[in-house]
């Protein structure tokens, strides 16, 4: 089993636990490549609605040039007063990057020291320096944006990534449900489809402007089934 796989499983697991939760991944979206016929990129996608919070998504990127990518998008479309968490992970050759990214649209801003306290314990790793964008300024001083050093414990990534899920599911569950919650969210949505994200560019050329739209908001950052449009 691959490693972007592995850890895929481990972060699904984690998050999910003892949920009532079941997959609903589209089969347009569970396997797709780019180009068709070349297949120089290879996404594998699942979606899991988990009830009481809202949704998952992981997808695992396979390229030609070994380049092995996972996003994970935890989409709190019931409501939940949490910051919106996307994971990504990039491994290449002995290369290995682990982003941990929240981003708080709720509306009081609550403190999250659970969050806060993964990111204490995993402060010393060095952190990755970054190509400018609009969407870093976005993120919560709590973020996790990291190199993980080439002699470090095998298990590390991974453990970054699951000590986070483990946080945040016991914040995303424990926090209040608020109708309107997600009126900031689904704004800043509107800006990752509009103002472009880390995988807009590849993903627009697999799906064209608007079939990338729609994989957005099915897969990504969903709504559907929650009762928001």
């Amino acid at each position: 089993m691959k490693e972007t796989e592995r850890i895929a499983n481990a972060i699904a697991e984690r998050f999910t636990g003892d949920a009532v939760c079941e997959e609903i991944t589209p089969d347009e979206y569970a396997r797709f490549s780019y180009p068709k016929r070349l297949g120089l990129m290879t996404f594998r996608t699942r979606q899991f609605r988990v009830h009481g919070f809202g949704h998952l998504m992981t997808m695992r990127t396979d390229t030609a040039f070994g380049m092995r990518l996972l996003t994970c998008s935890f989409m709190p479309s019931e409501g939940r007063d949490v910051p919106y968490l996307l994971i990504d992970i990039m491994l290449m050759g002995k290369k290995r990057m682990i982003f941990v990214e929240y981003y708080d649209w709720t509306r009081n801003r609550a403190s999250q020291p659970l969050l806060e306290r993964v990111c204490k314990a995993h402060s010393s790793l060095p952190d990755h320096a970054e190509k400018p964008a609009w969407y870093v300024s976005e993120r919560t001083g709590y973020s996790l944006i990291k190199d993980i050093p080439k002699d470090a414990d095998p298990d590390l990534l991974a453990r970054v990534a699951t000590d986070s899920v483990s946080a945040y599911r016991e914040a995303a569950f424990s926090a209040p449900t608020k109708a309107d919650e997600l009126d900031g969210l689904l704004a800043f949505r509107r800006r990752m489809i509009d103002e472009g994200n880390p995988s807009s560019a590849v993903l627009e050329r697999v799906f064209g402007k608007e079939g990338y739209e729609q994989f957005f908001t099915t897969c990504v950052m969903p709504t559907v089934g929650c009762g928001v449009q």
